[in-house]
């Protein structure tokens, strides 16, 4: 798998959980739900968890990945640049 292919799985894996912020998967329910071998999905979810974007619960082939809800508090300071 290419950078590039992984980073797209990292991306699919990130929108599935946002749209099911509530699923609790294994790597082999992720698997089935995206099509994708979990060969593949192993590292991209490891980098997920890395990233504080997924939880993951126990050890091994049932490990549980849950989806960690993004905190915004209302002091977020957006600036635009427009030349």
């Amino acid at each position: 798998m290419t950078e590039e292919e992984a980073w797209l799985l990292q991306m699919e894996c990130t929108r599935f959980f946002q749209n099911n912020p509530y699923s609790m998967e294994t790597a082999e329910g992720i698997s089935l739900r995206l099509g994708r071998k979990v060969e593949h999905l192993s590292p991209v979810l490891g980098r997920l968890v890395m990233l504080s974007i997924l939880e993951k619960v126990g050890n091994g082939s049932r490990s549980i990945y849950r989806y960690i809800e993004p905190n915004f508090n209302g002091d977020m300071d957006v600036q635009w640049n427009i030349n």
